[in-house]
């Protein structure tokens, strides 16, 4: 079989629809949109979370792994009301001070039952617990054995307000650290079984400029990103732009599917790329900081096929 699957950063999608009374939600207001909810988090715009519907419902992915989402509650809500309850959530709390969790979509008529496995609350060589977690898929045959197993994460960022740790890089490779040790246990566990390392990893894989915290991650374990597969450039690659003080645009990959090298012929880099917001329109990176906050999410989505 071959399994389709999106990854993205969906910035602070929350959803939370407590007051809902059964409106029509594709002609509601912004402002009543927001009035559903009373929680301290406001609601992720309506515009930008039904564009994020679209674009699954059209790939209609049959894994669907989510970063910096707003709960269970959000996630629930935003499959029951906007994916036609085609999903199993699967999701737990993080250690995010913020409410963004980590979150996976399983197709419910997908031939393999998902198990998860939580290690957020694993601690660290540095006494502390990851930024926000890991999460361990398992997709299990009928013999209950796995098929695919994926570690979805989400690194800590480069913020350092508290001014303790530079660019948060001490805290990232002590995530490192427990995530390689993680993935080679699992992977002499199961080595016949592909173990995926996704998610927002807050730094950059590329040839020599992959950052120092996350080499390790791919000496010790022989993980490659998937469009290394084929040495994409970095053009496309590209699922982060930041823009600097003096609004110039910096284009950068923060997001990854990593998979073991002796598993590369199971993925189809044919049909593995970098995808547009908007089904059937070209992917545009934006020129402006306006322009990238008026898209769905402040990351681009990757969307990979994998045979199984």
């Amino acid at each position: 079989m071959q399994l389709s699957i999106i990854l993205l950063n969906c910035q602070d999608l929350y959803i939370f629809m407590d007051k809902y009374k059964g409106e029509d939600l594709s002609t509601i207001s912004p402002p009543k949109w927001q009035l559903l909810s009373t929680s301290f988090f406001p609601n992720k715009d309506l515009e930008k979370v039904t564009q994020l519907a679209n674009l699954f419902n059209y790939h209609s992915p049959d894994l669907i792994m989510l970063t910096e989402v707003g709960g269970k509650e959000s996630l629930e809500n935003f499959n029951k009301y906007f994916l036609n309850d085609q999903y199993t959530v699967l999701l737990e709390a993080s250690n995010s001070d913020r409410g963004i969790d980590l979150g996976y979509l399983v197709k419910k008529d997908l031939p393999l039952k998902p198990e998860m496995i939580s290690h957020t609350k694993a601690k660290l060589e540095n006494g502390k617990k990851f930024a926000r977690g890991v999460f361990e898929l398992r997709l299990l045959d009928n013999n209950h054995k796995p098929k695919l197993i994926t570690l979805l994460t989400h690194l800590k960022s480069k913020l350092d307000l508290k001014k303790q740790d530079f660019e948060g890089r001490t805290q990232r490779v002590s995530e490192v650290k427990y995530l390689r040790k993680l993935h080679r246990d699992l992977s002499n566990q199961f080595p016949s079984v592909p173990v995926l390392v996704c998610g927002d990893l807050n730094a950059i894989i590329y040839k020599d400029e992959t950052e120092p915290e996350l080499k390790g991650l791919l000496e010790k374990t022989y993980l490659q990103d998937i469009f290394e597969i084929d040495d994409r450039d970095l053009e496309e690659r590209i699922t982060y732009c930041y823009f600097d003080s003096r609004r110039d645009r910096f284009d950068m990959q923060l997001d990854y599917i990593l998979i073991p090298q002796k598993f590369h012929s199971m993925i189809n880099t044919d049909e593995s790329h970098v995808i547009s917001f908007f089904p059937e329109v070209p992917i545009e990176y934006p020129n402006s900081l306006q322009e990238k906050l008026a898209l769905p999410s402040d990351h681009f989505p990757i969307h990979c096929k994998i045979r199984l």
